[in-house]
């Protein structure tokens, strides 16, 4: 069976698309949890980012330092899903408003061009969530 020329250009398309699919997604595998670890200090800003098509969210941690009128380093970190039913969307836009102290346990992923996130940071889980404050008591009836 002979093949003809806009056959074998096709064919030679789909390769390189395919060998192009193969290498992005081994550098995925490869570079998908880099490095992990944990960061404390403060989150001071929790924001979805990014046009209609391609939105994430992003925050800023403020780590805190051990001596009095130390410069404030920022930590800037990406969710891996900005719903709000994500739970640690919640807990993390619970501790925004709280102003606690908290540890963050993130992911570090190596640059990747189909991301839409500028961070290489991602949350993995929060720890040190405030509990929530019980609602007040019903005043006690006066007895005479």
């Amino acid at each position: 069976m002979k093949l003809g020329p806009r056959v074998k250009i096709g064919l030679a398309v789909l390769g390189v698309v395919g060998l192009l699919a193969a290498w992005q997604g081994i550098r995925f595998w490869w570079y998908h949890g880099y490095s992990t670890g944990e960061r404390t200090g403060v989150v001071r800003k929790m924001s979805v980012k990014g046009t209609p098509v391609c939105r994430y969210a992003e925050g800023e941690l403020a780590l805190t330092g051990s001596n009095p009128g130390q410069t404030v380093e920022v930590f800037t970190f990406s969710v891996d899903n900005h719903s709000d039913a994500n739970p640690i969307m919640k807990q993390l836009r619970e501790v925004e408003r709280s102003g606690a102290r908290v540890t963050l346990h993130y992911r570090q992923d190596l640059k990747s061009w189909w991301r839409c996130t500028p961070e290489e940071y991602f949350i993995t889980s929060v720890e040190g969530v405030p509990a929530a404050a019980p609602p007040p008591a019903a005043p006690a009836p006066a007895t005479k």
